[in-house]
């Protein structure tokens, strides 16, 4: 195959995906929307840099803007957006633009989530004749996170501190820094001694995860761990999906730390999203959200090694 028959064979899966996805949210009664790529406040995340312009940036997520919709009344909506996250290698599984399905149903529980995304990739899968090597059979095995560190860190993720964190890093050998935080701390366990434990041939879940990853979810009733979830199809990570947190004043203080977390690391610091906290109490409980690679599950479905074999124009072609 050359080139030329190579970029219309991706051309033509790029929209097969797209429309395959449409047809399993207009089934299930969501409503497509379109929301700003170029906002005020494009991400609060501590891990992630944002390409800025003017007082504001390029979108990591459509995140706010949708959540924005679901206070204003709407139900169940979906987006299939471009987002841009800067200082991220390039090739492999990233490339600075890409493509993300975010949807979100009130009403919906992360239990319900997770059958919605298994069922979205087994839709997306048979519309492809999919019969490649990671085992996408239904349903998807549910780790529990707590479970894992238990066994190979030995902590109890309900318990668990920086300081903790810290004892075992030294205990494995993992280098640490003396201002990594306690998420930090966190990733670098989970680098080191979960991933590799983690099924390489089979689409899966992975679930709780400590408070302090909470970021935009909700927590369990104890107060202890986050109502959040990712998937991973083999060794792609597919999707971060959260039970959505609707407290205006946890939200705020959430981000407060975000901002000081940034500002520590020297990255710029957003503003926080007025609009968005003011109409996070009009959306009701639960309410599922979730964030979806397409270029990724594109990946998966056709064999590709690297995102650049799944888009027409990748980044590595343009900069280094």
């Amino acid at each position: 195959m050359n080139d030329i028959e190579k970029l219309q064979e991706n051309i033509e899966n790029r929209n097969k995906l797209n429309s395959t996805v449409r047809e399993f949210f207009a089934h299930r009664g969501f409503l497509e929307v379109e929301t700003p790529i170029l906002v005020r406040s494009p991400g609060m995340e501590p891990n992630l840099s944002v390409f800025e312009a003017g007082d504001g940036g390029l979108r990591t997520s459509p995140e706010y803007q949708l959540k924005k919709l679901l206070g204003l009344g709407m139900k169940k909506i979906f987006e299939i957006a471009r987002v841009f996250r800067s200082g991220e290698p390039i090739g492999g599984l990233h490339n600075p633009e890409f493509t993300m399905i975010e949807w979100y149903g009130q009403g919906a529980s992360m239990e319900d989530g997770m059958k919605q995304t298994e069922e979205l990739v087994d839709y997306c899968a048979k519309a492809f004749s999919y019969n490649g090597k990671i085992d996408l059979s239904l349903p998807w095995p549910r780790i529990s996170l707590r479970d894992l560190f238990l066994e190979h860190v030995g902590i109890d993720l309900a318990e668990a501190s920086s300081e903790l964190y810290r004892q075992a890093c030294e205990k494995h050998g993992i280098g640490v820094s003396a201002d990594d935080s306690e998420s930090d701390l966190f990733f670098r366990l989970h680098l080191s001694l979960i991933e590799p434990k983690l099924p390489k041939d089979r689409a899966y879940f992975i679930y709780d995860y400590p408070k302090s990853e909470a970021a935009l979810s909700r927590l369990t009733p104890d107060g202890k761990f986050a109502r959040r979830f990712e998937a991973c199809l083999g060794e792609i990570e597919l999707c971060n999906a959260f039970e959505e947190l609707t407290d205006k004043e946890e939200q705020r203080a959430r981000f407060e730390t975000e901002a000081k977390e940034r500002e520590r690391m020297g990255k710029h610091v957003f503003p926080i999203d007025e609009e968005l906290l003011n109409l996070l109490v009009s959306i009701s409980n639960p309410t599922f959200g979730n964030a979806l690679g397409l270029d990724r599950l594109l990946m998966a479905l056709t064999g590709a090694s690297s995102i650049d074999d799944v888009l027409a124009f990748p980044a590595s072609r343009f900069f280094k």
